[in-house]
């Protein structure tokens, strides 16, 4: 770290003590969000503010963590989700998402996005100073017996958290193994994306388009890469999660904002990371 970039996070660190309804937030987290922000001052306190104050309202997506509750052992048995060891050449981490079970009478969205959330904690803590970030979705096993179970609001929400407070430096977002009713799914999520980050989706047919995105040999086995299994992958990152289930629901009470000490000249949400 640079004297530049401590004197940052002093600056920021100084502007949270103005900010009673927010939870401490520790030097390694403002770096985080600095680092997303492009160490942006004024547009990190923007994304502090939306994180906590999104993590705090949208109840959907970061209620009750506890990976041993029910939804989530739910989400975790029907979700491949895993990040990738190797980045690209650009130094971009990835994280890969499928279903493992397909059967759309398993699905349940709001299990999966409250499970995201908790593999974003630990996604970020792994690799959140990285150069950029990529979502690989293979659509394998998908239909349109899913579709029936997405609803509009909880999705509008995670679109809104990705977008407007996630520290992250979002890079690309593929689909991979395309069902022929993409389109459908496009349609949903469209109205809910910037332009910006609309025009980081790439939809893939089949796999290989997908190699100079992301190469062949930082993918799993099933792509042909040299990652590992799936399998292997996803049970030493689940293994991490759940060595961390304390941590995650401790987090979670301990990062909430107090409207009743929010200062009064300020509404919740009314700034946004432009």
């Amino acid at each position: 770290m640079d004297s530049e970039e401590q004197k940052d996070i002093e600056t920021i660190k100084t502007w949270l003590t103005t900010q009673p309804h927010l939870p401490e937030v520790s030097d390694i987290d403002v770096h985080r969000f600095l680092h997303s922000n492009y160490y942006d001052v004024e547009e990190t306190k923007v994304t502090i503010e939306n994180f906590y104050t999104m993590r705090t309202r949208f109840r959907d997506l970061f209620s009750n963590p506890d990976l041993l509750c029910d939804e989530l052992q739910n989400a975790m048995a029907i979700a491949d989700f895993t990040p990738l060891p190797q980045a690209t050449p650009e130094g971009y981490k990835v994280v890969i998402f499928r279903l493992a079970d397909t059967d759309p009478s398993h699905f349940s969205q709001k299990n999966l996005l409250r499970f995201f959330s908790v593999c974003m904690q630990q996604f970020l803590k792994e690799d959140g100073m990285a150069k950029g970030h990529v979502t690989i979705n293979d659509m394998t096993g998908v239909s349109l017996g899913h579709m029936k179970r997405l609803a509009l609001f909880p999705t509008k929400n995670y679109m809104t958290f990705i977008q407007e407070a996630a520290p992250i430096r979002l890079k690309g977002m593929h689909m991979v193994n395309i069902v022929p009713f993409v389109d459908k799914v496009m349609t949903l999520v469209k109205p809910l994306m910037k332009r910006e980050l609309y025009e980081m989706v790439h939809l893939h047919q089949h796999k290989e388009s997908l190699f100079p995105f992301v190469p062949q040999e930082c993918l799993p086995a099933e792509y042909g890469g040299k990652a590992g299994t799936f399998k292997e992958l996803r049970d030493n990152f689940y293994a991490k999660l759940l060595a961390n289930r304390e941590h995650y629901i401790r987090y979670e009470l301990d990062n909430r904002v107090d409207d009743s000490k929010r200062p009064a000249q300020r509404g919740w949400f009314s700034m946004f990371r432009r």
